[in-house]
């Protein structure tokens, strides 16, 4: 109890916390609101900020799991993302978008409408708990697959490594990027339009908690635009090499 009560004193103070409103109110009576509500919870000083930096990888590493409650074998696979608000960064969420995000993406079209291995692909950043922006540290492009037990799991990555080199080899043209520009944006907008306003709340405290800058929602859109082909080409060579990823395959023992 008196390590929760510490954790809890530490953690949970104003000075460690965003507050957002958003919606339609008076500013001035919401202010008035928050000061009675928080304004008597005492600060805490904070511990040092842990280094959350890692190593590059080197080397592709490969996990397999026995399922037994799974019917059809699985493939996940997770690439290091790069530093957070770098251009790179940047170029990497426009691949997301260009290989994995809709039924217009380079995996899926590959995957599934060329080759049936499976009826659907999905991932992303930051996926499982929020988004590409609402995050700080390390973090992981990853994709998933549940596909037809008559295709093998090297078969799977081989058409991952044939698509990411045929973006390497021919390029990205500007109308590829032009299209994944406006799949970034209508996600984008979507988010901030949303009727609850969480999406748009949600980004104003991470841009406030993690840069001190909550109106770099107003300039979000200018990032993906500075994106040019070379740019993708760098990324391409540096994130999405094999060395920098790791796979884990799902072996279904399921009897059915």
């Amino acid at each position: 109890m008196a390590d929760t009560k510490a954790f809890f004193k530490t953690y949970y103070a104003p000075n460690n916390a965003v507050l957002a409103v958003v919606g339609d109110f008076e500013p001035a009576e919401a202010k008035a609101w928050v000061e009675k509500y928080y304004g008597n919870i005492p600060s805490a000083t904070p511990p040092p900020k842990p280094d959350l930096t890692e190593p590059r990888q080197e080397q592709e590493q490969r996990f397999s799991k026995d399922d037994k409650l799974a019917s059809k074998p699985a493939l996940a696979f997770a690439y290091h993302m790069p530093e957070r608000n770098t251009p790179e960064y940047y170029a990497l969420i426009m691949l997301d978008q260009i290989l994995l995000q809709g039924n217009d993406s380079r995996l899926y079209q590959a995957l599934v409408q060329k080759r049936g291995y499976s009826d659907g692909v999905s991932g992303g950043i930051n996926s499982d708990l929020g988004n590409q922006f609402n995050y700080n540290g390390p973090m992981l492009w990853m994709g998933s697959i549940i596909y037809d037990p008559s295709v093998q799991a090297d078969s799977v990555v081989s058409v991952l490594d044939q698509e990411i080199s045929r973006l390497a080899k021919t390029g990205i043209d500007q109308a590829t990027l032009d299209l994944a520009m406006v799949k970034i944006r209508s996600a984008f907008y979507d988010q901030l339009s949303g009727s609850d306003n969480f999406g748009r709340a949600d980004l104003l405290a991470a841009f406030a908690l993690f840069d001190n800058d909550p109106a770099r929602i107003n300039r979000i859109e200018g990032e993906f635009r500075k994106v040019t082909p070379e740019l993708m080409q760098k990324t391409i060579r540096e994130y999405l090499r094999p060395g920098n990823r790791t796979i884990i395959t799902v072996n279904p023992l399921a009897k059915s």
